[in-house]
């Protein structure tokens, strides 16, 4: 009798130590059920013409949140959490106030991961765009770029920011951002690249430089018939 006790205890501890053993897999596995759809959300607004709606907005936050219950210190969940609070800004759903508040969530993220391009990228173009400080933003992008130089999501953002601030940039930030677009075309980057510098209209300024550093290239006479038919 005492042997078959003795035998369910040690039953019953081996569970408890599975179980143990298993569960922050099991919170891994329940966060990510609400962290997806919260990501496909926000990549379906990145495609469209349209801002989320407040219905939209409230389901991704709700998403995140409860995510984030699951695993607080996920740096990915992190930097989705601020990404749909900067939709919901930038769709009149959130207050400056509550928005500022973004900038600690990018820094604990950075704190968590140090060499993580896309969170510096992510928190460049949050102080640019949000913050408006533009001088905050190059020093973010510049770690980006120093940790993955041409990852998409980091070439994005640069040139976003760049673009979007192109008369406020210095001459040796403009530099940088010649040679870059320069280096993106014939690449997997040059679709974006064409994209971003035809939405900005600084098709100009781009094919003059170019023209200079693609001439003798193969993939120019491409560059030139979707970018710069005219140079």
């Amino acid at each position: 009798m005492i042997a078959l006790r003795v035998r369910r205890g040690l039953i019953l501890l081996g569970l408890f130590v599975v179980l143990a053993l298993m569960w922050p897999a099991v919170k891994a596995g329940l966060a990510s059920l609400y962290y997806f759809p919260a990501a496909y959300a926000v990549e379906q607004w990145q495609k469209s013409a349209d801002k989320p709606n407040a219905a939209q907005l409230h389901s991704a936050q709700e998403q995140i949140k409860t995510a984030l219950q699951w695993q607080p210190q996920n740096p990915h969940y992190q930097l989705m959490a601020a990404k749909i609070a900067e939709w919901a800004w930038f769709s009149g759903q959130l207050s400056t106030e509550l928005i500022s508040k973004n900038e600690q969530i990018y820094q604990q993220a950075i704190a968590q991961r140090p060499s993580w391009p896309v969170a510096y990228a992510d928190y460049g173009y949050y102080l640019a765009t949000v913050q408006l400080r533009l001088a905050d933003a190059w020093q973010q992008l510049e770690l980006a770029e120093k940790y993955g130089a041409y990852l998409p999501e980091v070439h994005e953002k640069i040139l976003l920011v760049a673009f979007s601030n192109w008369s406020a940039l210095s001459v040796g930030q403009k530099a940088t951002v010649f040679a870059r677009v320069g280096a993106a075309m014939g690449g997997p980057l040059q679709g974006n690249t064409i994209r971003l510098i035809k939405h900005y209209q600084l098709e100009r300024q781009q094919c003059i430089y170019l023209r200079k550093k693609l001439a003798a290239r193969a993939h120019w006479a491409e560059v030139q018939r979707q970018l710069c038919p005219a140079a």
